[in-house]
């Protein structure tokens, strides 16, 4: 059986991924600060939406909705109106960063090694009718959504200082998200660049990795790190940031030759 691909809506990147992401995986976008990793995965989404017509969900775990709103709407992309169209929706899941470690939701102690870090994001969903929570997979489920990006895990593995706590986190979140049965992407951090950088853990437990780069150069640089199930041009690509979203040059080599 043929492995379904999902068009990321960035022409270039679907040349070197011969297709697009494949349907159903868990994909991390990583990056250092202005790499363009919330541009990528927005324009994932609004590909997603006004070219497949596929619901699409975005979970925050940084900014708001308004400002989400209007930093895209500068890309020509009105997640208002998808949002109108129920083909969007976002999801304000800051607050469980400002959580305290003593804090309880219920008999539940929200913070640390005391709970599973997956009930810990469930916690931000509600359900259809507002009564209560809901599951992350009960949600997107309900929503029929086929994309979803989670923006960005970073923030969230802060609360956990122990490497074994953080891999546990990052497990259960992506075995939620998995469980959608949606194409997801999750963004995080970049620690390190270049040869010698250092491979977080959510680089491990996921399908597939994009690395999004600035080199010294100034010269923006896109490169797949791995992409489970599929053949991939690995080599680093140029990229640009444009008044339309991410544009790569799938046919150019950073090193001008």
């Amino acid at each position: 059986m043929a492995l379904r691909k999902v068009k990321t809506g960035i022409a270039g990147l679907d040349m070197m991924l011969q297709g697009g992401f494949p349907e159903g995986r868990m994909i991390l976008v990583t990056g250092g600060p202005g790499t363009g990793k919330t541009i990528f995965c927005s324009q994932f989404l609004h590909h997603g939406a006004t070219e497949q017509g596929e619901k699409t969900v975005y979970i925050s775990l940084d900014e708001t909705k308004p400002h989400f709103i209007e930093e895209m709407l500068g890309f020509g992309w009105d997640f208002r109106m998808l949002e109108q169209e129920s083909k969007f929706t976002f999801v304000d899941a800051s607050a469980i960063r400002r959580i305290p470690e003593k804090t309880k939701v219920g008999r539940l102690p929200v913070g640390g090694k005391e709970l599973a870090r997956a009930r810990l994001i469930d916690s931000i969903f509600t359900t259809a009718d507002g009564s209560g929570s809901t599951s992350i997979e009960k949600f997107i489920g309900d929503l029929g959504a086929q994309r979803v990006v989670l923006d960005s895990i970073s923030g969230l593995l802060f609360r956990f200082p122990e490497a074994w706590e953080k891999r546990q986190a990052i497990l259960d979140i992506y075995e939620a998200l998995d469980a959608t049965g949606a194409t997801c992407l999750i963004t995080s951090e970049a620690l390190s660049i270049g040869e010698e950088r250092q491979v977080q853990s959510e680089e491990y437990l996921s399908h597939g990795a994009i690395l999004l780069q600035t080199l010294e150069t100034g010269a923006r640089a896109v490169r797949i790190l791995k992409m489970r199930g599929t053949e991939v041009d690995s080599a680093p690509r140029p990229y640009r940031i444009l008044g339309t979203g991410i544009e790569v040059h799938s046919d150019q080599s950073i090193f001008g030759t």
